[in-house]
Order: C-alpha cells, then sequence, then structure tokens
C-alpha cells in the first residue's frame, strides 16, 4: 500500500475500530442485563430445543414443551421427552454448539442447570467476529467507505435492543440476520475480483444458512439470485461467479426447506394448519366486504366469518375444526383471491407495512420474572421513534424502493457496479420477505416473521450516507488540495 494511502487509512481504520467496539459493548449491555433482558419461550424456540431435549428449567409438574409467553427463561435443562417435534434449521448450529457446551459441563461434574446466555455469547461472538473481519478485508482493499458503512451498521442497527433480543434465546430470527449479513457482505467484498472454491463456497454456504433457517426464507436468497444474476446480464453480458454461487446455495436451501415440508407428522402439520387459519383470520377476512361469501367462494365454513381478525392460536379449537375447510385451502387459491380481488391485496399490503412496526416485537414478555413487561426506554433503540411517528416507516422503506430507480436511470449511462447490485438485493429481500410473510401467515405476527424487512431497508440507509458522506468528504478533500 502506498505510504498515503497507508496514512489515510488509520484515522479510518481507527474510526472502524470504535464503531465496532461500540456496537460490541451496546450488545453486552442487554446480554448481561440482569435480571435476563430476551424474548419470551414461545412454540417457535420449541421446535428447535425438541432436537437437544432441552427445556425450561421450571418445577415438575409444568410440561417441557409448554410454552411461556409472559416472560423469559435463563436456565434451562436437558429434559428427555421422546418428543419428534425437531424443526431442521440453520439455528441447530448455534443450538447444538450450546447443548455440547452444557454436556461437556455436566460431564465434568458441573450442575444439571444452564444459562441461555452461553447461546447469546456464541451468536454475538459469530457476527462480530466477522464484521471485524469484513471491515479489515475492506480496509486492506483500499474501500475505505465501505470499511466504515459495515462497521456503522455493525454499531447502530445489529446491535439493537431489536435484533439483540433475540441473542440469548433459541429464536431463529439471530441467525437469518447473520447470514443475511453474511451473504451481502462476502457479495460485495468480492465485487469485481476473481472466484476460487473457497470464495464460491463462502457465498454458496451463506446463501444455505439463510435459505434453511426458516421456512419463510425458502425461497428468498433464491430470489435474490434471479435479480442479480439478471443484473448481472444486463450490465456486463455475463452471469457472474458470484450470483452463481448464490444460486447453488439458495437451491440447495430451498430443497431442504422442501424436503422439510414433506415430513410427517404434528409439528408439520400444525404449522400448515396454523399458518393457512393465520392468513384467512388476520389477511383476507377483515379487507372483504362480505365475508361469508369471501369464505364460500374459497370452500370454508362460512361460521368462521365470526373469528375474523383473531390469530389462528386464540381458536376455540384446532384450526381445521374451528374452520372447517381451512385444511384445504392452498397458496394456489390465495394467489387467485388476490388477483380477484385486488381491493384486499392492496389493503392488505399496506396494513403489513404497518404492522411491522412495533420494531421490538410487543405482547411477549421480555424481562425475566415479569408479565409482559418491555426493556426500559433509556435502552436506545430505533424502535422508539418508529413507534412514536408510524409514518416513519414508510419512507424507511420507501428510500431503498427510490434509490434502486435512480441507480438504474444512472446505469444506463455509466455503470453502477456494487451498489446497484446492493440496492437491488435489499429492494428484492424487503418485498419478497413480506410477500412471504403475508401469503404465509396474514398479519398473525409480522414484526417477527418480517424481521429481515425493515432490517435491509434501515441497512441500506446506514451504507448510502456513511459511505456516499465519506466518498463527498474525500472528494471535496482532494478538490481543496
Amino acid at each position: 500500500m502506498p505510504e498515503t494511502s497507508r496514512t489515510r487509512s488509520r484515522p479510518v481504520a481507527l474510526l472502524v475500530l470504535l464503531l465496532i467496539l461500540a456496537g460490541l459493548v451496546r450488545a453486552l449491555v442487554l446480554w448481561a442485563h440482569d435480571p435476563l433482558y430476551a424474548y419470551a419461550n414461545t412454540y417457535d424456540q420449541t421446535r428447535y430445543t425438541a432436537c437437544f431435549d432441552v427445556y425450561p428449567d421450571r418445577p415438575a409438574d409444568v410440561p417441557p414443551d409448554q410454552n411461556s409467553p409472559l416472560a423469559p427463561y435463563e436456565h434451562f435443562r436437558f429434559i428427555p421427552t421422546g418428543d419428534p417435534m425437531c424443526y431442521w434449521s440453520s439455528e441447530l448450529v448455534f443450538g447444538g454448539l450450546t447443548a455440547a457446551a452444557w454436556h461437556v459441563v455436566e460431564a465434568v461434574g458441573g450442575g444439571p442447570v444452564h444459562s441461555v446466555r452461553l447461546a447469546g455469547a456464541l451468536k454475538l461472538l459469530a457476527t462480530f467476529a466477522f464484521a471485524a473481519w469484513l471491515s479489515m478485508a475492506f480496509l486492506r482493499r483500499g474501500r475505505h467507505g465501505a470499511a466504515l458503512a459495515n462497521a456503522a451498521i455493525l454499531a447502530l442497527l445489529v446491535a439493537d435492543p431489536g435484533n439483540t433480543l433475540y441473542a440469548n434465546t433459541f429464536y431463529a430470527e439471530w441467525t437469518a440476520l447473520t447470514a443475511l449479513y453474511a451473504l451481502f457482505g462476502l457479495y460485495l467484498l468480492w465485487h469485481g475480483e476473481a472466484g476460487n472454491r473457497w470464495r464460491f463456497l463462502a457465498i454458496a454456504l451463506a446463501a444455505l444458512a439463510l435459505a434453511s433457517s426458516k421456512i419463510q426464507h425458502i425461497v428468498l436468497p433464491l430470489s435474490v439470485a434471479i435479480a442479480l444474476l439478471a443484473l448481472h446480464r444486463w450490465q456486463d453480458g455475463r452471469f457472474g461467479w458470484r450470483a452463481v454461487a448464490l444460486l447453488c446455495g439458495a437451491f440447495l436451501g430451498a430443497f431442504f426447506q422442501f424436503v422439510q415440508l414433506q415430513r410427517s407428522g404434528e409439528m408439520i402439520h400444525s404449522i400448515r394448519q396454523y399458518n393457512r387459519a393465520g392468513v384467512v383470520l388476520t389477511a383476507l377476512l377483515p379487507f372483504a366486504e362480505d365475508r361469508r361469501a369471501l369464505l364460500e367462494g374459497i370452500g370454508i365454513d362460512p361460521d368462521c366469518a365470526q373469528y375474523s381478525g383473531l390469530r389462528a392460536w386464540q381458536l376455540p379449537d384446532m384450526p381445521e375444526r374451528a374452520c372447517r375447510g381451512v385444511e384445504r385451502f392452498g397458496y394456489g387459491q390465495q394467489l387467485q383471491l388476490l388477483v380477484t380481488h385486488p381491493g384486499i391485496a392492496v389493503r392488505l399490503g399496506l396494513r403489513g407495512i404497518a404492522a411491522l412496526n412495533p420494531w421490538i416485537a410487543a405482547n411477549i414478555g421480555q424481562v425475566e420474572g415479569e408479565e409482559l413487561a418491555e426493556i426500559p426506554d433509556d435502552m436506545a433503540t430505533i424502535g422508539v421513534p418508529l413507534r412514536a411517528h408510524p409514518y416513519l416507516q414508510f419512507g424507511v422503506l420507501a428510500l431503498p424502493l427510490l434509490g434502486l430507480v435512480v441507480v438504474l436511470a444512472r446505469a444506463r449511462r455509466r455503470p453502477q457496479g456494487a451498489f446497484l447490485a446492493y440496492t437491488a438485493a435489499t429492494v428484492v429481500v424487503m418485498v419478497a420477505t413480506l410477500g412471504v410473510t403475508l401469503m404465509g401467515d396474514g398479519l398473525a405476527d409480522t414484526a417477527k416473521q418480517g424481521h429481515l424487512v425493515l432490517n435491509v431497508a434501515i441497512a441500506w440507509i446506514i451504507a448510502t450516507l456513511v459511505g456516499g458522506g465519506y466518498a463527498a468528504l474525500r472528494s471535496r478533500i482532494g478538490t481543496r488540495r
């Protein structure tokens, strides 16, 4: 590296280091808080912990798999139940490492009760170590704006309680976020560089981890891959090795989830029925002018109209018994209904965007030992302005869309490179994630299931402001010289 470039990189490297440390401290404050700050246990967590016979440490008369939405639990123990309810997911990497460490502790004479903070520590370590490596890799290439933007995203967004509340849990949201972060980071890092087997494998594995994290993300990396393949073909006349690697990993992830969906058993059956009921009750009926007629048209008992707006778990019985015919309602019928009833589709879309708020999920306990308590207001979070100004969220989501229009218009005159790919991928993630959330579970749990939508939009805004601001500052300094 030339001396002038090395001299210029020193203050940038120092600022990058300070941002990463600030983000780490911010995350650790929440991770280490006593009592525990985390999202409470629902059946979503149990689907993962059952794979290792891990359940909250509660009195013996409490069923091990009983959910506890009022407050999170810090302490867990191994309770063999013979329960086959094990959901396959890349989240099991962190869960498996945690369970293995707990087994080692017991083998060397430790007690049978263990803290979930170990799982949180592993997640934070993995994410922050990758983030630090990524920023250093950008710096080594002289891409100072990208290094700063990455560090700022880590400190301002990834370390936000809206994300770190998932760390001391067994939810898959943190894994999905880290996988997407890694996928975008690696894709942008190696822009314009030759590929090799390890780089190809790294991008493919990140795509696989994202697709296999949750059923909702089954086609997410595949959608991004298709968009980027088309973009590279349009700009360069070829597909590019990074997009091909992404496609390979995305295809494997989609196949993984497809196989999972073919599994028999109560877990997959209940997921299907609750998701279908969630769509009907929260995404269709509330926006229909004649609810009974709509139900008759899709082959569901018209009396189900009385449950409009309820979540599936609020029904008096299992969905297929409370709303006869809902078990036969498929995605094909859903798409057909939305096409033939555009008013429902538009109202659902607008309501879905609004339902992404609150940034920090409501109606679930966040403080150990209390009932449905939320973390205090002095824990700085993006959720505060979003909750205070609901229309701010629409602006946040609109900016990447407007950015894509602007960048595409400029691309007609000159190539836009990495920023165009990043902007296009951001928009695809936003649209695909929200679409699959609404189509797969309605408005039953939009903020949690659509967790990535606001994350990628806010990350794009931070990256644009920081990266663009650094480029403008460099240009101004260069002009003065």
